[in-house]
């Protein structure tokens, strides 16, 4: 801990950022990670709407800070300085956009897709970033055909592992209703139901698998909505689970 003296004297980061945040008058609690191996070097911000996680680098000192909103890691940064965390938390957390806490804490970066998140339109943001991707793991042909298909290019796109899924709503957890495609070695493709894992066919081309995905679709398939997975299918929730 010589690097983080202030750190060492409290005990933990938790506690030393509990200090910061009191000296500044913000009223929030510092709580210990779900890691418990972290214990002193982690701490987190915040409620199930908003948080901050905040960890102390180990070769360097830097305070290395991640700020979610509901599933979405919405901007990332690192300081050295602890007083300038705290505050950066404060201001998330009282509800700053992101352009704002970036202009009052430079060292804050996000990208075009938390912004369109903040805006509430994250799905045709997604499906530009992958389609741009150039990335070896991205199959650009099936994400083409794919976002051919109007019906399939309301929902909101993730991969795993080389997969194509698709969500019924634009937060993390994401649903897994509906099929994915897995591309297989050689240039095929299967097409599965993800939470059983059950194949629903198989196919030569990115057109034929994403015929197969949009004809297993439900009928009532509405445009992915600014939800978890867990909100979606709420009670209390507006939209109807597929």
């Amino acid at each position: 801990m010589h690097l983080y003296p202030e750190v060492a004297e409290a005990g933990s980061l938790q506690a030393a950022m509990q200090a910061e945040l009191d000296r500044a008058g913000y009223p929030l609690t510092a709580t210990l990670t779900n890691s418990p191996g972290w214990w002193d070097c982690a701490t987190r911000v915040g409620d199930n709407r908003r948080h901050v996680t905040t960890v102390a680098g180990s070769q360097q000192r830097w305070f290395i800070m991640e700020f979610w909103e509901r599933g979405v890691c919405m901007a990332c940064g690192k300081t050295a300085d602890l007083a300038a965390s705290a505050g950066a938390i404060g201001r998330w957390q009282a509800g700053s956009r992101l352009r704002e806490l970036q202009a009052a804490r430079p060292f804050i970066r996000f990208d075009e897709l938390a912004e369109a998140y903040e805006r509430g339109d994250p799905v045709e943001t997604q499906w530009k970033m992958y389609r741009e991707a150039r990335s070896p793991y991205i199959d650009h042909a099936l994400i083409e055909a794919a976002y051919a298909r109007p019906r399939l290019r309301m929902l909101f796109p993730y991969t795993s592992h080389e997969e194509l899924h698709l969500s019924r709503c634009t937060r993390f957890p994401f649903t897994r209703d509906l099929p994915a495609v897995v591309p297989v070695r050689g240039g095929s493709y299967r097409v599965i139901w993800p939470g059983r894992q059950l194949d629903i066919g198989h196919t030569r081309t990115p057109s034929e698998a994403v015929d197969l995905v949009e004809n297993h679709l439900p009928n009532d398939c509405r445009p992915a909505v600014d939800a978890t997975a867990a909100e979606l299918d709420s009670p209390d929730s507006t939209e109807t689970s597929s």
